[in-house]
């Protein structure tokens, strides 16, 4: 703060700031949330090849898909960027959505054609046989069945609300 006031030019100090528990404050959660969303596609994180960017990803995508949250994202996340000079370039966030998006549906594109061929192949086959199958861990279950129900005719987010 004390950087944006000389920035700013402008005649505050803050000398004081008090440290607050995010699991105690709803707000802060929903701040840090997209603050992570955020660093998360700017830093281009999904495009790691581990278990926890699959899933980071898929949270994020089943999120932006969700009625009109991608426009709203875009429209109500504003980002700058400070080049160390006296103007703020805007950064558009919508250049770091669109790869975002089409990595994620080309990856879904792949995994959903390899769901679908175990699927034909053996229909009453378990959700853990599965996931044994597609070689996810434990972790991967919530994508494996956004990827079932979305294969079945069901939206992507509708185990989620069952």
């Amino acid at each position: 703060m004390n950087a944006h006031s000389a920035y700013r030019n402008k005649n505050y100090r803050i000398l004081k700031a008090i440290s607050q528990d995010s699991k105690k404050s709803i707000p802060l959660q929903i701040i840090d949330t997209f603050m992570g969303i955020v660093v998360f596609l700017l830093e281009k994180s999904y495009m790691e090849d581990t278990d926890i960017a699959a899933i980071k990803s898929d949270v994020i995508y089943r999120f932006l898909i969700e009625q009109d949250n991608l426009l709203k994202f875009q429209k109500q996340i504003r980002l700058f960027e400070w080049t160390g000079s006296e103007e703020l370039a805007p950064i558009n966030i919508g250049e770091h959505l669109s790869p975002f998006m089409v990595h994620k549906t080309h990856y879904d594109i792949n995994e959903l054609s390899k769901v679908q061929k175990i699927l034909l192949e053996n229909p009453l086959i378990t959700t853990k046989e599965l996931r044994e199958n597609m070689g996810y861990t434990n972790a991967k279950l919530r994508l494996l069945q956004g990827y079932r129900d979305q294969l079945t005719g069901y939206g992507r987010n509708t185990f989620i609300s069952n």
